[in-house]
């Protein structure tokens, strides 16, 4: 039953301090929804009549919800909005709202403890006073532009005057987010305050505001920043500059980051409400785009992801307080600094003193470079690394709750040493493999409890891909799968569940991908060409230079599995073979498509632009060709996958996509994609590249079958 409570309450104490509180029920965090801004419009009424009586001498906002400020408007929100004219009015509606309270003639004092995003930062800048818990959960920030919007409820308008146009600008049109530190430097926040006493520092600071002895100096900005931001031609020069930049960053293909800084120019120094009006419509522009809607659709998809086996099976998942991972390879040491990172003790395993080291001495790397990027202190980098316990016996297995194996690609091995674990673990241990090619129920068939085995597959690099495929067999128990799901979510991973066939589903998809890079090499394209053919596209980088990283010795042993299991259609073409047979491995040792010194790419490999120089013929597959072969095949094989089972939904693989390989989250994922190309139109390519060019082409019978009766993929989404 759902409690009979409001999100937001008002207390007036006995010194007449107002206190509104920030409480969702039945929710880990708060979200601003059209019912809660409301009810908060209805609260600062109340307030504006005790101060009308003498009865209020100060507002303080704040949350009861541990972790949580305000996480944000609810994107359902944004799902809902019907055309431009309805998001023009819910914005308005939300910047009344705030500017109301900004208009309170008594002193309002935001108290920031916990995750403070979007609607939530507009909130408390429209606040007087800002103090911060120093909290590692308390992070600032304006998310908008990752959803294909910007901030609308006053952020956009308000920031800059408070914290300068460059601290703006860096918070809006990147939407990251900030610890309180980093907040308090550019003036998002007044004060920190340490968080076992961060009640009474509030209390302290609000009566320091009420004897008016908390207005400081004003902030004094240095000679540089002075002439960019408070002059004419310096204004112009850095709105010149930062264009430029997000023009470079974007591609085009985004809007909203360059939209939000034309807005901070043309509003910079007016009257706020004229401003305001100003941001409602840039706002109201910009939440009907396609690459709003995407952005939405595959936010949305991923919030689901992480709830899909729901609240009850998650709520009663075993917790994981401990971890041991096999193999201490990049792979190991990865998934190792990944758990240690979150601050659960890991052993980390190898069979060689030489191997455990090199691990090690990865995942200490990973780790100094996240604390210096921020994610968290240089001395808590020391002490999550001393998490990590390296060793070569099996000594303490006894306390593991996981134990993830990620050792060489080869059944006969894996299966090897999950009898040799089995024998030192608890019963309640779960055995996950993070294998990418192997089946999991083959390698369950050795284990003497095989419903304790599950498949959790990690992407390379582990400390930067969101996904995580988790892989069930027949005989893995709920208990088991709802601990996976739930360890996943608890590492900051997505998890997508997903059947056990060859290559699961991001590989397999991957797979005709790849592989029809080496047939357009083959037909006369050039590397330079492929790569950029799909660049433009939007994906992150090339197929060329994608093999490079995955390596051509794993792409190569990839694709014999893909054949096997999948026949003429997965046929390799055998140019990475001959690469592979010559030497070439890709960024591993400096030679593959592309030649490496250390992080630069230096060019294409001579052997390479030798062999595959491109023909020049007219004949030759152009772009266009180039994105149809690579691109519809994925599809073709996307309608195998759904057809198969391999995932429940088209929604699904569009996000095992996006999260898994980068597919552009600007076009909502390949199955969105693939409904505005046009079923039909991709089916009708399909075939005309069959009698051109093999088999490999031919349409599923699911897609044949869609073109016909004019359906789409989305349509259950």
């Amino acid at each position: 039953m759902a409690e009979d409570r409001d999100p937001l309450t008002l207390d007036v104490d006995r010194d007449y301090v107002g206190w509104i509180t920030l409480d969702q029920p039945e929710s880990r965090v708060n979200l601003l929804t059209a019912p809660s801004l409301a009810l908060l419009d209805r609260l600062i009424g109340e307030l504006e009549s005790r101060i009308a009586t003498g009865k209020l001498v100060a507002v303080v906002v704040r949350s009861a919800k541990p972790g949580s400020f305000v996480h944000g408007l609810d994107v359902r929100e944004l799902e809902r909005v019907r055309d431009r004219s309805d998001a023009f009015e819910k914005s308005r509606e939300a910047q009344r709202i705030f500017r109301r309270l900004e208009r309170l003639t008594v002193p309002t004092l935001a108290a920031v403890d916990g995750m403070c995003l979007g609607g939530g930062t507009e909130l408390i800048i429209a606040c007087e006073h800002r103090i911060g818990s120093d909290d590692t959960t308390t992070r600032l920030g304006l998310p908008e532009v990752r959803l294909g919007i910007l901030p609308g409820f006053g952020g956009s308008v308000r920031l800059p005057a408070l914290v300068g146009i460059q601290s703006a600008l860096d918070l809006i049109l990147s939407g990251k987010t900030i610890s309180a530190d980093r907040a308090k430097r550019i003036g998002l926040l007044d004060r920190i305050a340490p968080k076992p006493r961060f009640e009474m520092e509030v209390s302290a600071f609000l009566k320091e505001i009420l004897a008016g002895k908390a207005r400081g100096k004003p902030r004094k900005k240095p000679l540089a920043k002075r002439l960019l931001e408070d002059t004419g031609p310096g204004r112009s020069l850095l709105f010149s500059i930062a264009e430029r930049k997000t023009a470079a960053r974007t591609k085009g293909w985004y809007p909203a980051p360059g939209r939000a800084l034309r807005l901070v120019a043309e509003t910079y120094g007016l009257p706020i409400d004229q401003a305001l009006e100003l941001e409602a419509h840039a706002l109201a522009e910009l939440a009907v785009t396609r690459e709003s809607r995407s952005l939405v659709r595959i936010f949305l998809l991923q919030q689901d992801a992480k709830r899909r086996l729901g609240e009850e099976a998650m709520g009663q998942a075993r917790r994981v307080e401990r971890a041991a991972v096999l193999g201490a390879g990049v792979m190991g040491g990865s998934i190792a600094e990944l758990i240690a990172s979150h601050d659960v003790p890991v052993i980390l395993k190898d069979i060689e003193q030489e191997a455990l080291d090199s691990g090690l001495r990865h995942a200490n790397e990973l780790l100094q470079k996240a604390a210096s990027k921020g994610r968290f202190g240089s001395g808590e980098a020391g002490l999550k690394f001393a998490l990590i316990q390296g060793t070569l016996s099996y000594d303490k297995f006894s306390e593991v709750d996981l134990v993830i194996e990620a050792v060489v690609e080869r059944m006969a091995v894996k299966q090897q040493v999950l009898q040799d674990v089995e024998e030192r673990v608890p019963s309640h241990t779960i055995i996950a493999t993070n294998t990418s090619s192997l089946s999991v129920t083959t390698l369950a068939e050795a284990s003497s409890r095989p419903d304790r085995v599950v498949g959790i597959h990690f992407f390379n690099p582990v400390h930067r891909m969101p996904l995580v495929e988790i892989v069930r067999t027949e005989a893995t128990s709920e208990e088991v799968l709802a601990a996976a799901f739930s360890f996943a979510v608890a590492m900051g991973k997505t998890p997508v569940l997903v059947a056990d066939r060859p290559g699961f589903l991001v590989n397999r998809l991957l797979a005709p991908y790849l592989n029809e890079t080496g047939y357009l090499l083959d037909d006369g394209a050039d590397v330079l060409s492929i790569d950029a053919a799909l660049e433009e596209f939007g994906m992150p980088m090339g197929p060329c230079r994608l093999l490079d990283e995955i390596g051509l010795d794993v792409a190569d042993h990839v694709s014999v599995e893909m054949e096997r299991a999948f026949g003429q259609r997965m046929r390799a073409a055998g140019v990475v073979d001959g690469l592979r047979s010559e030497g070439l491995l890709g960024r591993k040792n400096g030679r593959g498509f592309y030649r490496y010194e250390g992080a630069q790419q230096k060019g294409v490999e001579p052997v390479v632009a030798k062999r595959y120089s491109g023909t020049g013929d007219a004949d030759a597959p152009d772009a266009e060709e180039i994105r149809q072969r690579t691109l519809h095949l994925m599809v073709n094989e996307a309608a195998y996958a759904i057809e198969e089972g391999v995932v429940e939904s088209a929604g699904e693989l569009d996000l095992s996509l996006v999260m898994g390989i980068g597919f552009p989250p600007f076009r909502g994922g390949l199955l969105s994609w693939a409904d505005r190309e046009g079923i039909p139109n991709i089916v009708e390519s399909l075939s005309n590249f069959e009698e051109r060019l093999g088999d490999r082409f031919a349409p599923a019978d699911l897609l044949r079958s869609m073109a016909e009766e004019d359906l789409t993929f989305t349509d259950a989404d």
